[in-house]
């Protein structure tokens, strides 16, 4: 090997492996309270911090010496005050999504010294270790993604007076996310944890939507007990990636057959090294994890279906992109939605859309750029193809 390909491809590897590092220093922070401990506001010394939590003071120093150099943390002559980036961190904070990455990465390090076992064994860390590894790992729906999910919703057409259901829905923060965005639609949401809808009946509880939230027990892949068309809209997140190959093809088809309107999920793609990395991590943990999509994989599952109308959403950084698809046969061509001009229908025209459903698939700012008042036509069509 070339001396000099010897020394960039070290300098990457070395890299990479620092980052590494940093992260599990950081993580060493979240876990023993530092971020929750230093105040944003005030400054607090080293001895001081060491006193109120009972650590040991030459860790507590070394570990702020790393935050000072990642910029966690300020440095005046009164001691350390927490910067705006460290806060990021904390409980509450405005960006949960960190945290829950933190709550995953904290798992797949557990993992890591088990990879052995899961790799010549063909099973996860939750069969071969009885659940040590994995018992208390709750999934939780990023609440980017749930947020995401919800306005999505709105967007197709979900409205007051509809129903929902989300299949394999966790704790629930999509519903929770989908009543705040769209008050008076009725949610049911179907998982196998009792764990995870425990959790989530106590946080409905807590904002007061427990009764307009139901969260059953159930097997997502044997719908079989719920008749055709029996929602309005039907959901699902992050479940694909857990059903075997064979039966995604079965699953979605049934998510179509009970929905009225239309249905909604997610397609993770294994596209860059935060995908890819996340996928062998998760194989690792769990037996049932049956891998993301492949760009070809995920555009071959939707074709498969033979539904006409769909469209996409980006949600987390182009890695996971929403499905929106109208399952009802009916549509209304364009001359029958109320205060359409000839002249917007026939701009509409040279745009290929033709449908009520077209309009509500085309993006809002292209129709936006011909000078049409799009909210107002994406409302009387909503209301058309969706009472």
């Amino acid at each position: 090997m070339d001396v000099d390909d010897i020394r960039q491809f070290s300098a990457e590897l070395l890299s990479m492996l620092i980052q590494a590092s940093a992260s599990l220093t950081t993580i060493q922070g979240i876990e023993v309270g530092f971020f929750d401990w230093i105040p944003l506001n005030k400054a607090i010394t080293a001895g001081e911090l060491s006193r109120q939590m009972g650590y040991d003071i030459s860790r507590v120093e070394r570990w702020l010496r790393f935050a000072l150099a990642v910029g966690f943390v300020m440095k005046s002559d009164s001691g350390y005050t927490l910067t705006l980036k460290g806060s990021l961190l904390r409980r509450g904070t405005p960006a949960p999504d960190l945290l829950g990455l933190y709550h995953m990465v904290s798992y797949f390090t557990k993992a890591v010294p088990y990879s052995k076992d899961a790799y010549q064994k063909g099973a996860g860390l939750d069969s071969i270790t009885q659940l040590k590894i994995s018992r208390d790992y709750i999934p939780r729906v990023a609440s980017q993604l749930s947020r995401a999910s919800a306005e999505c919703f709105k967007w197709a057409g979900l409205t007051t007076g509809h129903t929902i259901l989300d299949l394999g829905c966790g704790e629930g923060s999509v519903l929770r996310e989908t009543i705040k965005a769209c008050p008076g639609v009725s949610a049911t949401g179907i998982d196998l944890n009792l764990q995870t809808l425990d959790l989530g009946k106590r946080k409905n509880a807590e904002v007061g939507l427990q009764d307009q939230i139901e969260l059953r027990v159930g097997d997502v892949t044997n719908l079989s007990g719920i008749k055709d068309g029996s929602f309005d809209w039907v959901s699902s997140f992050n479940v694909l990636p857990y059903l075997p190959i064979n039966k995604r093809d079965a699953f979605l088809r049934e998510m179509i057959r009970i929905s009225r309107y239309g249905v909604f999920f997610n397609q993770v793609i294994a596209n860059n090294i935060a995908t890819l990395s996340v996928d062998v991590l998760l194989s690792t943990l769990f037996t049932d994890f049956s891998g993301f999509f492949t760009e070809a994989e995920a555009d071959e599952f939707l074709q498969r279906v033979k539904i006409k109308h769909y469209a996409f959403m980006p949600i987390i950084q182009q890695e996971s992109r929403m499905v929106i698809m109208f399952t009802s046969k009916n549509d209304v061509p364009l001359n029958r939605i109320p205060g359409l001009s000839d002249a917007d229908r026939e701009k509409l025209g040279k745009e290929k859309v033709n449908t009520a459903k077209d309009l509500l698939l085309k993006d809002p700012a292209a129709l936006g750029k011909l000078g049409i008042d799009v909210q107002t036509l994406r409302a009387s069509a909503i209301k058309l193809l969706f009472p």
